[in-house]
């Protein structure tokens, strides 16, 4: 296997064609250096260069190798700063799994554009993963990150998480209703409404709220339509096919035929982000650390 020294060392002697200021660049004496040059050619079995008293030239074999040489060298230098930045969480991929409504809060895409900021380099894969999912598919591998809601959080080993918001639920109701123009409503007065909701597997932590709500004030709830998306329930609000229950954030969807109402007893639901220690990789550390910085402000 060639000398990955003696390569740097032709391509200096090649730059210079001169012993002396190849020595000078590389800081060794010059005898050593010939005697490295020689060497290469003997195991190379030609000559790299034509030597006289008055210079030194590349010899034709000499020129086609040095083509070589300096991209074996390029590529040594590149997988070594590659591995350098792998070493420092610089580059390198995540896996990042979400609950369905998360995407929408401003924390979310506060901590995203931190991380594509500091880490440019580390390639973000985003995948739809209900928060009781999340942990384990972390300790599986097949997660780095999760972004979901505690209420629905499930133990498991190593598994650490930080809250980096507190969001309190709202009804979004046809704005036909008489209701659809007060300031905060008491939810007993949406009981003979139709609840829209999620299928199963999706917005578990959401789920868990309204029947928790329906609980505390005696309903049995009517079910409806089931969408996997709060922009899907928004628009079927808007159709007037009943009435759902979502974070004050889908607020920011704005469209006509619908009101968010708020909830005389505020019913809250905190958004986290979790990953497991010890961490998988360097880039998981950075992520943490960088989310950990942002929300602790």
């Amino acid at each position: 296997m060639l000398d990955l020294r003696r390569l740097r060392y032709f391509v200096t002697v090649a730059d210079e064609l001169h012993f002396g200021r190849a020595a000078l660049r590389l800081r060794i004496a010059q005898p050593p250096l010939t005697r490295h040059i020689t060497a290469l050619e003997a195991e190379l079995g030609i000559r790299l260069f034509e030597r006289s008293t008055r210079a030194v030239r590349l010899t034709p074999e000499g020129t086609l190798f040095l083509e070589q040489a300096r991209a074996v060298l390029r590529a040594v230098d590149e997988a070594d700063s590659t591995a350098r930045k792998m070493a420092q969480g610089m580059v390198g991929r995540l896996v990042i799994g979400y609950a369905s409504s998360i995407p929408m809060s401003d924390v979310f895409s506060d901590i995203i554009r931190n991380v594509s900021r500091n880490l440019p380099e580390v390639e973000l894969l985003f995948r739809e993963v209900s928060s009781v999912s999340q942990a384990q598919q972390i300790v599986d591998g097949t997660l780095d990150i999760g972004f979901g809601w505690s209420a629905t959080k499930a133990g498991a080993p190593g598994i650490q998480s930080r809250v980096i918001a507190r969001d309190t639920l709202v009804a979004v109701v046809p704005s036909t209703r008489p209701y659809a123009g007060k300031d905060k409503i008491e939810f007993g007065e949406l009981a003979k409404e139709v609840f829209l909701t999620y299928p199963a597997g999706f917005g578990s932590a959401l789920a868990a709220a309204l029947d928790a709500l329906c609980a505390k004030a005696g309903i049995v709830p009517h079910r409806g339509p089931a969408a996997s998306q709060i922009t899907t329930l928004v628009s079927l609000v808007a159709a007037e096919r009943g009435v759902a229950i979502v974070p004050s954030f889908t607020s920011a969807l704005q469209r006509s035929g619908v009101a968010y109402v708020p909830l005389a007893e505020p019913y809250v639901l905190e958004q986290t982000v979790m990953w497991r220690e010890p961490f998988s990789s360097k880039s998981v550390e950075r992520f943490a650390e960088l989310a950990k910085s942002l929300v602790s402000r």
